[in-house]
């Protein structure tokens, strides 16, 4: 990426890496900035765990980078920019990303979004935001119908955790009807009207 010269460092330690100093990352980041030419306008550096994403010093990095403070956030790894998971991972330099800052990792240089790996590493970021929204799309569809199922069945709305009663009784009526039983019989067999046995059969097959 050409023209960069404000440079913003993060560097990460969890609090039960008695043995480490975040130092030592910072001393490596400021050395390639510098041999890049460019100007490091700030460090950003938290003590706790990476898991977590409302690390104090990893939340400031994101609203200035929104504020467009510096171009570039250089990073020792991706585990010390995030623990969370790679999928995290591309979330966080994807909001980057359209905040027009690139991303830099001193160990995996593969995955920069500077240099000639660039257009392909921005791809995967894509391509994984359209995944996730796609799952998420499909995990709310899912609720809606387990929803639906809890309120046929009891009037009681769906509770998270544990399998709504109306749910159980569509699949066992589904079971019984695969059996070759008769929407009457399977009423019978499971304690409820015929037309209730039709929604749960017409819930169950969408």
């Amino acid at each position: 990426m050409a023209g960069i010269i404000r440079v913003a460092l993060y560097a990460r330690v969890s609090t039960r890496d008695k043995d480490q100093n975040p130092e030592n990352q910072l001393v490596l980041l400021r050395r390639e900035a510098e041999r890049a030419g460019d100007t490091i306008v700030k460090e950003y550096v938290d003590e706790e765990s990476g898991g977590k994403a409302n690390r104090k010093q990893f939340q400031e990095m994101m609203k200035d980078a929104g504020k467009r403070q510096f171009d570039l956030v250089r990073v020792f790894a991706l585990d010390r920019f995030s623990s969370q998971g790679i999928e995290a991972v591309f979330e966080y330099t994807a909001a980057l990303d359209q905040c027009g800052v690139a991303f830099w990792s001193y160990c995996e240089p593969m995955l920069n979004t500077t240099g000639p790996m660039a257009a392909l590493y921005k791809a995967i970021i894509a391509w994984a935001a359209g995944y996730r929204n796609q799952r998420h799309s499909e995990n709310v569809r899912l609720g809606q119908g387990r929803k639906r199922l809890q309120v046929e069945a009891t009037g009681e709305p769906y509770q998270h955790g544990r399998r709504p009663l109306g749910e159980e009784v569509a699949i066992r009526a589904h079971e019984l009807a695969k059996q070759g039983m008769s929407q009457r019989k399977i009423a019978e067999e499971i304690g409820v009207s015929v037309g209730t046995v039709n929604k749960y059969l017409k819930s169950v097959a969408n």
